[in-house]
């Protein structure tokens, strides 16, 4: 990317477009410089940077891409159900992963988020609950569904981005392409606020973060930010620790619960804030861990000072990568139920993953086992 000073890109700005125009094109360049994020005029100057063809990027903000852009298939969860994920085009892919590295990660998140961070992640999420007395989750429903590109063009307008520019760039980072059963998601709600949310383009349906995009997690954690400050009041008036990685809210205490503090009150707090701020919760997925429970967050065990595996965990990661050891990928997603090949050795890859952080011998253990993928075939 060709980097200009603010005194050139006044000097050549000036030629053209006149001294009050090139003061303003530098105000709006120092200003994000100060944040240290990229500057971008246009929609056509992100395509000049990121290399990618102009047609292409306008295509996809008016949602004329949304098949070619992304290859979406589902994944078998541990609780029952199917995760979508969705595999982003090549050309999307560069640009989205732009956003997320130059933008994105440039912008510091609540300390009570520990998903898609750097130095953080489970192990460090789950430590904060060890040794705890009483342990409360929730989930969030459709967490990245939940998201809508409306939020999105709010983030990146927040940090000084023209609206126009950040309406396409909120387009480039949201899909409308949803399995059937969850296009209810993409209605626009009743809200004064998308009034102003025009532009070039007619919403009908509002897109929401894609599973498996690189810009998805870090807006995920932007745009929960006002929640998870909200539960942090709310955790702080009970003497209680809060975490949030990614749709996973967690709260505990290592002593007994305040007198003035029911579990029926604490839910309906937390839920009343859950919804507040546009989400809204799984209550299946609700559990409640007290004195003499087995304590697992985030699929550790945290009864003792440092989060560990459990045996069941080893053993089920154990059993797949063996299978596919033994039988290959293909015969062992088939076997297993999972719907393609791919999404059975994301599964397991993203387990084997999870291994890492928490025991290194176990992870070396379990990858010089599992078979490599060729994708290219699928």
């Amino acid at each position: 990317m060709e980097t200009w000073s603010l005194h050139r890109l006044y000097t050549c700005s000036a030629e053209k477009l006149g001294a009050d125009k090139a003061t303003k094109l530098k105000r709006y360049s120092e200003n994000l410089k100060r944040k240290n994020l990229p500057t971008i005029f246009t929609l056509n100057h992100l395509a000049k940077i990121t290399g990618v063809d102009y047609h292409f990027l306008r295509s996809t903000v008016l949602r004329n891409r949304e098949i070619a852009n992304y290859k979406m298939y589902a994944i078998r969860k541990r609780s029952g159900g199917r995760r979508h994920i969705h595999s982003v085009n090549g050309k999307l892919l560069k640009v989205q992963t732009f956003i997320n590295e130059e933008i994105l990660q440039n912008i510091p998140v609540s300390s009570s988020s520990y998903a898609f961070k750097k130095n953080s992640g489970i192990k460090e999420c789950a430590q904060a609950h060890c040794e705890a007395k009483w342990i409360f989750k929730f989930d969030l429903e459709n967490f990245f569904y939940s998201i809508n590109e409306h939020q999105v063009y709010k983030i990146f307008k927040d940090l000084g981005y023209t609206s126009l520019l950040s309406f396409e760039i909120a387009k480039i980072c949201t899909t409308t392409r949803l399995p059937t059963n969850l296009s209810n998601l993409l209605k626009v709600k009743n809200n004064s606020d998308f009034n102003s949310y025009r532009f070039y383009q007619n919403n009908y349906c509002l897109g929401v973060l894609p599973q498996g995009s690189p810009t998805s997690p870090m807006l995920s954690n932007l745009v929960a930010q006002n929640l998870d400050n909200a539960l942090i009041g709310l955790a702080s008036n009970y003497n209680l620790t809060y975490t949030r990685y990614a749709d996973d809210l967690t709260f505990s205490t290592p002593i007994n619960l305040p007198q003035n503090l029911s579990i029926g009150k604490l839910q309906r707090e937390i839920f009343y804030e859950i919804r507040r701020h546009g989400f809204k919760e799984n209550k299946k997925k609700t559990v409640i861990l007290g004195p003499g429970s087995r304590k697992i967050v985030l699929g550790l065990l945290v009864d003792t000072s440092e989060p560990r595996l459990s045996k069941a965990m080893l053993k089920r990661i154990d059993r797949l990568v063996y299978a596919a050891h033994k039988f290959g990928i293909i015969e062992a997603a088939e076997h297993e139920g999972f719907e393609s090949p791919i999404g059975f050795f994301n599964h397991v890859n993203g387990l084997i993953s999870f291994v890492k952080h928490i025991d290194i011998n176990k992870y070396h253990y379990f990858s010089s086992k599992f078979p490599i993928f060729e994708f290219d075939n699928f």
